[in-house]
């Protein structure tokens, strides 16, 4: 087991070990693409299940105990696990095209326009939805679904 602090978490680290541990099993010949994006997907799925009924939770997650804290991060590793893992196989270096995404981003999304859209975006997302949701009187009507 890696304890805390033994050595530096990197991506190549993961994939790497990723890559011995699905060799070592015989595993690669399963490992395609599509294998492991509909693996990676229940992970998400099984994320999901641990926040369903919790309603919103406040950063830090303060109220939660630890056995809820270490199946989340048990959790949350087999996401990231898939994720580099369908990314090697993909020929993606994950790092790479992440950083890019988030230079691509702060293109898209300047924190300029950000911080004092911030309030105007609110007003408009309450505006649409009240427009959405109303009949041709301009009253209204419940949502379904």
């Amino acid at each position: 087991m890696v304890k805390e602090g033994d050595q530096s978490v990197t991506l190549d680290l993961l994939k790497q070990k990723m890559a011995d541990f699905a060799r070592e099993r015989d595993w690669d010949k399963s490992h395609s693409p599509r294998n492991l994006l509909l693996a990676l997907v229940g992970e998400v799925g099984e994320l999901s299940e641990i926040f369903q009924w919790k309603g919103e939770v406040p950063k830090g997650l303060p109220d939660w105990n630890e056995e809820e804290r270490v199946h989340l991060g048990e959790e949350l590793s087999d996401v990231l696990l898939y994720l580099v893992r369908l990314s090697d196989i993909c020929g993606i270096d994950l790092g790479r095209a992440a950083l890019r995404k988030v230079e691509l981003n702060a293109l898209k999304y300047p924190v300029s326009l950000s911080k004092s859209a911030s309030s105007k975006n609110q007003e408009v997302i309450i505006t649409k939805t009240l427009v959405d949701n109303s009949d041709t009187t301009g009253t209204v009507v419940g949502e379904s679904g």
